[in-house]
């Protein structure tokens, strides 16, 4: 089964890896989520940084990507399972202190 570009990044932010993500498989928890995040910033042209639920509400709007999640949910349930892990959001938590790149 193939998955839209929103599909892939939502993945990766969720820290969920997948075969068809080429390039990610072998990541570490915080390096998914940082890739997922680029990857709906470079899709969308805006950044709600870690944010799920501010991700959702943009992507169910403007379906950029191909995003795919019903309108009527409040979270799919991998945006759900993601903030109910204490490794991912400890894995953010690290993210959100890295020094911000310079442009």
């Amino acid at each position: 089964m193939r998955m839209t570009p929103a599909q892939g990044a939502v993945r990766l932010i969720c820290g969920v890896s997948h075969p068809g993500l080429r390039g990610y498989r072998h990541l570490t928890l915080a390096e998914r989520i940082r890739g997922g995040r680029a990857l709906l910033v470079q899709i969308s042209g805006k950044d709600f940084s870690y944010d799920l639920a501010a991700w959702h509400a943009h992507l169910k709007e403007s379906r950029q990507g191909g995003y795919t999640w019903a309108r009527t949910i409040m979270l799919p349930r991998i945006m759900k399972s993601a903030l109910a892990s204490e490794e991912w959001r400890q894995a953010v938590s690290e993210l959100e202190q890295e020094p911000k790149a310079r442009s």
